[in-house]
């Protein structure tokens, strides 16, 4: 098979298809494997057409259509809807759009391939019941890989050309500072302005400049790890739903992963809060200037208090002191006030460090903030306040640093399994929505025979909201009626004759695209189309009556066919009505393919029909106590039921008023 054997590919998108996927080899294994995401990425590809492209490629590989089974727009509207409650399971994008390449066809060898697929996703689906894991695949979302926010308070230096071009190459300069410097002054004009500057290059003295430090590697981890680190902290909660449901796996023995321990152990280390001593400075920054300012106010307010309440005699020497040469009256206070002024002073410093929880030399240096000059008013020392809070931001920047480096070697080499981690469960929840699919419902997989049949137990249709369950069998299935293989449904209004004949084609599509139907058995013959045709509306005109009967037409070729039809007597008057259904229904018979037929016309088809055609019934029974229909939803074989108009007429005149009431009992004696 080659990419220009699939409809509708033509050279220039094939040409474009094999740059996508690098040769035809691969282009064609991604169109079969379903690959709707990979596709999409093409330029002008939208969903929709990556969906049929897959669709035409699977069906090429088997000889089909995706087209071709549903022979009609009712067939083809029962299988839209259908999609639309597949789609529903699906928690993901990926799982939706491959859930949607699915289609039914008369390949036997698809429909098998589809059945293990949906009997493996429907015991990989019992396994999973009760363990959560649906809420964890609703929060995969794709993988992001933005270059995350630039890093101001530092930059990595270097002394060679050659190495700056190539950390240029690498994007190094999108996160970070990148400088190419040429001597010591260079390094120490470049050290001012950051935190902490990286110099990779031994030809430069960088050992008196504390603010830089000489490089040990040249990887990504090391000089900018906050670019790896971003790298999870982005996609941090799809990595989160990963690594749990990949554990529910485990646990469930439904698959096994490498490597979960050390990625699960460093995103961990991610997510802590931070390193206490970085907190604890970070901490000290932020109040530091706000403590000792309320220091000092507080010292100025207890030495302004101090100072008038107390008064100060000068003595014969104070007096020659302050009159000598070069002598000062403040030295006389400070000699006099001293004492008072160091205890104001001890306890202004002492409220400012309170709660600072401060280490090592960082009691002195905040004693530096406040001057232990005799003067007054007393103030905060700007100076000394910025090159503490510079040495602090540094110290702080440093372990930040280092506690970055560390994770982001742990989980340098880890993103390759966070890939493949994430393109594996992605692919299981399309095997997991569809078991889901058929659990929740109480699908069952059905048995398909040789003879020419439809038939099941106890259905209900996926269209109604709790429908009463129904059994119904046309053919030879070994289940219930005869050999019959065209029926006429005849029967009440408002009976389910309309839903039946719904539920008969959920069942051959479901069962012709491989997967469960919503019955507790079910017994079919491969078909290799499904004509549907809804019900009329009023008579039709000689034009769209000619186009009515054109499409039957098809119906007289060869192979087997399913035929549903509703009520086609209204396509012209129930004479001539009765013998075009019975001609069509003789057709189908001698052909091999299985029909069934609303009617209301039951008898009159039977008259007309010149091969054996079973006239079922759906029959009410009477009103319940709410004046409701009671109705048995499964024919009975072989009977030919009434609409049952006086039933209706009686719900009306029971639950009318004056002359309404009257007027329907009038209607309704004409029956008895």
């Amino acid at each position: 098979m080659k990419l220009l054997d699939v409809p509708g590919v033509g050279s220039k998108l094939s040409e474009r298809l094999i740059t996508r996927y690098g040769d035809e080899e691969a282009a064609l294994e991604a169109l079969l494997r379903g690959d709707v995401a990979g596709l999409i990425e093409m330029r002008g590809m939208s969903e929709r057409q990556a969906t049929a492209l897959v669709q035409r490629a699977r069906g090429a590989s088997y000889g089909v259509s995706p087209a071709a089974f549903l022979a009609t727009e009712e067939a083809a509207r029962i299988y839209s809807s259908l999609m639309e409650l597949l789609v529903e399971e699906a928690h993901t994008d990926r799982a939706r759009q491959r859930l949607l390449t699915l289609f039914p066809s008369s390949s036997r060898e698809m429909i098998e391939e589809n059945r293990r697929l949906a009997e493996e996703a429907v015991a990989t689906a019992k396994r999973l019941q009760n363990t959560g894991i649906a809420d964890h695949l609703s929060r995969l979302r794709p993988l992001r890989r933005g270059a995350g926010p630039r890093v101001r308070s530092r930059s990595v230096a270097t002394d060679s050309a050659t190495t700056f071009r190539a950390l240029k190459d690498r994007g190094i300069d999108r996160t970070v500072d990148l400088h190419l410097v040429e001597s010591s002054r260079d390094l120490r004009d470049l050290a001012q302005g950051y935190d902490l500057v990286t110099l990779l290059g031994r030809s430069i003295d960088s050992l008196s400049l504390p603010e830089v430090e000489e490089a040990v590697g040249e990887e990504e981890w090391y000089l900018v790890p906050e670019r790896v680190l971003h790298h999870y902290q982005e996609n941090e909660t799809t990595i989160d739903a990963l690594l749990k449901a990949a554990e529910i796996l485990e646990v469930a023995e439904v698959a096994r992963f490498e490597g979960l321990e050390g990625l699960s152990l460093s995103m961990a280390k991610l997510a802590e809060e931070g390193d206490p001593e970085v907190q604890r400075l970070e901490r000290l920054m932020a109040e530091v200037e706000g403590r000792a300012e309320e220091a000092v106010a507080w010292a100025n307010r207890e030495l302004k208090t101090r100072m008038e309440s107390c008064s100060v005699t000068l003595a014969g020497d104070d007096l020659l002191l302050a009159l000598g040469k070069g002598g000062d009256l403040r030295d006389v206070f400070r000699s006099r006030m001293g004492e008072t002024f160091a205890a104001v002073l001890r306890s202004a410093r002492e409220r400012a460090s309170s709660g600072l929880h401060l280490k090592g030399s960082e009691g002195a240096r905040l004693e530096e903030l406040i001057s232990p000059e005799v003067r007054y008013p007393l103030e905060v020392d700007r100076a000394a306040l910025a090159v503490f809070v510079q040495e602090m931001r540094k110290r702080a920047e440093a372990r930040r640093l280092k506690a970055r480096r560390e994770v982001a070697k742990e989980l340098s080499g880890m993103w390759e399994l966070v890939v493949a981690l994430h393109e594996r469960l992605l692919d299981f929840d399309f095997i997991y929505s569809l078991g889901s699919f058929a659990l929740s419902r109480g699908l069952a997989m059905p048995a398909f025979v040789e003879e020419p049949c439809i038939g099941f137990l106890e259905g209900r249709s996926l269209f109604l909201k709790d429908p009463e369950p129904v059994s119904y069998s046309v053919g030879h299935t070994g289940l219930a009626g005869g050999g019959e293989t065209t029926a006429i449904l005849s029967g009440v209004n408002s009976g389910g004759k309309t839903a039946l004949l719904e539920l008969v084609a959920q069942v051959a599509v479901l069962a012709h695209m491989g997967l469960p139907v919503p019955a507790r058995s079910c017994r079919l013959s491969l078909f290799e189309s499904l004509y549907h045709f809804g019900k009329s509306r009023g008579t039709l005109g000689a034009g769209a009556f000619e186009a009515t009967i054109r499409k039957f037409s098809a119906l007289a070729g060869e192979g087997r066919k399913l035929v549903l039809a509703d009520e086609l007597e209204a396509m012209t008057e129930p004479g001539a009505s009765a013998r075009i259904i019975a001609s069509l229904l003789g057709e189908l018979s001698r052909g091999g393919s299985v029909a069934i037929f609303v009617s209301h016309l039951a008898e009159e088809v039977a008259r007309f029909a010149e091969t054996a055609v079973r006239i079922d019934g759906i029959e009410a029974r009477g009103l319940d106590e709410e004046y409701r229909l009671i109705v048995d939803r499964s024919p009975r074989y072989r009977h030919l039921a009434k609409s049952t108009p006086e039933l209706i007429l009686e719900r009306l005149a029971r639950t009318a008023e004056g002359g309404e009431s009257e007027f329907y009992g009038r209607l309704l004696s004409k029956f008895r």
